[in-house]
Formats: structure tokens, sequence, C-alpha cells
């Protein structure tokens, strides 16, 4: 997923790159047309383009469907942000309140004394994982009684605790991966949502200059500039949420890691009190 956004991000900015050119081409020749005109420049018409150049004066002189899109990829930049900040603070107190727990759960060996603890720690991914393998652990212990488990069923057991603990586990990683589907989908769509509008703006700014029939590069550039705006917007939508989704991704992986650990530790410690008892 990762590759595939980064493929799809690359291919938006060259063609980004493309368009850019070719705007640039069309405006150098309509220059060219400009200087080569014996009709006298338009002072009004030079005044009025050179005042729709600030970023807020070219939004607000660009045609309806390119402002839509500028606004549809600010809010999908605000999107991002905002899965940044809830994302940040929630990774953060997961590996804090994680490594409070596994310290207290590796000072004990008792599968009994690891209960309270999780009952005391904030509650974490490790502790609902610990949760649904303490179930397990206690029904099989009510059903069997005080006889002391068969290698069999010592296997069985830790079995049965892994499959809960794995289920659980999946449950965790898909609360934690909540965003990154739109993360995703931000950076690989935006730029070819700016594009849109650029492509759009481009066709409608040659479309007025053929009717006003002006060939200065003052009076032309500014709706080609308006809607390579929407390019722009577009990348500043896109290369953040890339980045995000990236960071995010490796984080979750290493709390799988983790996972997977703390899996392993509690088996162990489960499997060794269940063979003292043999």
């Amino acid at each position: 997923m990762v590759a595939s956004t980064g493929r799809t991000l690359r291919r938006g900015l060259r063609l980004a790159c493309i368009l850019t050119c070719l705007a640039g081409s069309a405006l150098w020749a309509l220059g060219g047309m400009a200087q080569s005109d014996a009709v006298a420049p338009q002072t009004a018409a030079v005044a009025a383009a050179a005042q729709r150049m600030g970023i807020y004066e070219m939004f607000l002189h660009a045609d309806p469907v390119v402002k839509a899109v500028m606004l549809f990829l600010l809010l999908c930049s605000v999107a991002t942000w905002t899965v940044l900040l809830e994302k940040s603070f929630l990774f953060a107190r997961i590996r804090r309140n994680s490594e409070e727990f596994l310290a207290g759960f590796r000072r004990v060996q008792r599968v009994d004394q690891i209960g309270p603890l999780a009952a005391q720690a904030p509650e974490t991914p490790l502790t609902r994982i610990w949760v649904a393998a303490q179930n397990e652990w206690e029904i099989s212990r009510r059903r069997h009684g005080q006889k002391p488990f068969s290698p069999h069923q010592i296997d069985r057991l830790l079995q049965r605790m892994a499959l809960a603990a794995g289920i659980a586990q999946e449950e965790e990683l898909a609360r934690l991966g909540n965003g990154m589907g739109l993360l995703a989908t931000i950076g690989s769509t935006a730029p070819f949502i700016g594009l849109f509008g650029t492509v759009w703006g481009i066709l409608h700014s040659f479309a007025d200059i053929a009717a006003a029939k002006a060939t200065s590069l003052s009076v032309v550039a500014p709706g080609i500039a308006e809607a390579l705006l929407a390019t722009a917007i577009g990348l500043f939508a896109a290369i953040p949420a890339v980045m995000i989704y990236n960071s995010f991704a490796r984080s979750i992986s290493r709390m799988t890691g983790t996972f997977d650990n703390f899996v392993a530790e509690f088996s162990t410690v489960a499997s060794r009190e269940l063979e003292e008892a043999l």
C-alpha cells in the first residue's frame, strides 16, 4: 500500500510538471504575440490583472469548478492534520501505558498475579489481549477442576489461549488502523483532483482569452495561475498525507511486533505454571 501510494504520487508530480511546462509554453507564446502586436496595451486590463495575483485574489476570481476543487482539497488537508494529531496522542499514550504494563508483567511469574496487574493498569491493547487469553485460561481451569493437566491438554489450552489472544490482537490492530485508509486515499488521489481543477481552469481561461481577444501576458497570466493553484493545493494535501501514512504504518508494524512478543511471553508463563503442576 505504501509503495502504491508513492508510485501514484510520483505520477501526479510528473503530470503536474508536464502541465506546468505546457502552461509556461503557452504563456511564452502569448507573450511573444503580445510583443509583436501593434495594438496599444490595455492599461486598465493590465492593472486589473495585477490585482488578481495574490493567492486569496486568485481563489476569488477562479472558476466555480476550480473553487470547489480547491475547497475540497483544503478539507482533505484539514482531515490529514486531524488524523495526525489524533493518532499522535493515541500512539504516545499506548506506548507509555504498554511500557508500564510490560514492566509489571515481567516482574511477576504467575498467571493469577497478572490478572490483578492488568485490572489496575491503564487500559491498553496489551491488557485487552491479556484479558481475552485469561478468560480462556479461567474457563478451562474451572471445567478441569483441581486435576492436573496432561501434556496434551496443556498444549490444547495454550493453543486456545493463543487463538483468543490473536483475535483480540486483530481487533486492536483494526482499531489502530482507523484513519489510515483516509490518509492513503488523500495521498493517492489529491494530486489528480488538483490536476483536474488545473485542466478545467486552463480550458476556461483560454476560452475567456479567445472571447476577450486579448493576448497580453499580464492579462493571460492570472487565469492560468488560478488554475495552477489547484495543483499546488493538491500537492499540499497529498505530500503530508503520504508522509504521515508511512510514519503511522511503521508505528503500527512495531506495535504488531510488541503484541506478538507479549503473546509469546504470557504463553511461556502459562506453560511453565502448568508444567509445574504435573
